[in-house]
């Protein structure tokens, strides 16, 4: 399939960029207190963007496993940042968790899908590995960050309940499941609903991506579908382990309510 793709000058952004004026403007009429956060974030998307593309087009012409393995890693450690930031538990044991988790998660499926799946050569090749790492990241740090600001609620909400369950001889598991059940159901939810509406309501950035950049819609399609399965497993694994293991920090090793 050959397709025409218009470039898009810096000038075109700064033209583009007018349009947050409406979201800008809209805060500000209904006093919604985001004003600040518009601004800065319509900033940081514009530099911290051109910035990674100019990391990528250096990556890319190295073409060489470390430095790849390198922006990896440090994605990883922001993605478990920013979780517990989103969360509002910004503890060092928090961060450590949700850098742990996101990393094995995303790490062990995302080589699944790369090697067995797509099959990727060489294994380290960066066309492939860090737009699809992005995506996986990305997925697991919501779901964390969705999961663990649910555990916390839910156990600073039912705590009542939880304590009268262990006052009767519930382990700490049997008291607080129903607060990691929510946990989890809420952080899979929006993994969940886009698997329902792509395509019907939605046509999925990936896939769009690579039309407009002159692939085959019926390979994008492929392509977009292996993310969909590859995004589902790892917002699973991450919530699951992560959750599981943040809902015991909550109890002393007596099955105590700390």
């Amino acid at each position: 399939m050959n397709a025409q793709v218009f470039e898009i000058t810096y000038l075109d952004l700064l033209i583009c960029a007018l349009l947050m004026l409406i979201p800008y403007a809209v805060s500000r009429w209904l006093r919604l207190g985001l004003d600040r956060d518009l601004l800065v974030g319509t900033i940081r998307v514009f530099v911290q963007l051109l910035l990674v593309g100019f990391i990528l087009e250096w990556v890319f012409a190295i073409n060489h496993p470390l430095p790849i393995l390198g922006i990896l890693l440090i994605m990883t450690a922001n993605a478990g940042v920013h979780a517990a930031k989103r969360a509002g538990l910004p503890q060092t044991r928090i961060i450590l968790t949700a850098i742990g988790v996101i990393g094995v998660s995303s790490f062990a499926v995302s080589a699944y899908v790369f090697y067995l799946v797509v099959g990727v050569t060489p294994y380290f090749n960066p066309m492939y590995v860090i737009p699809m790492m992005g995506i996986s990241l990305n997925g697991a740090m919501n779901a964390i960050a969705i999961g663990a600001r649910a555990l916390d609620e839910g156990i600073r909400d039912g705590r009542e309940r939880i304590e009268a369950a262990l006052c009767v001889g519930a382990t700490s598991w049997q008291a607080s499941n129903y607060v990691v059940q929510r946990a989890i159901r809420q952080a899979m939810t929006p993994a969940i609903n886009a698997l329902m509406t792509a395509g019907i309501v939605q046509l999925p950035g990936v896939m769009t991506g690579q039309i407009i950049g002159g692939v085959d819609p019926v390979m994008a399609v492929r392509y977009q579908v292996v993310i969909f399965y590859m995004l589902a497993s790892i917002v699973a694994l991450s919530t699951i382990g992560g959750t599981l293991i943040l809902s015991r920090g909550y109890f002393t090793s007596s099955h105590q309510l700390k």
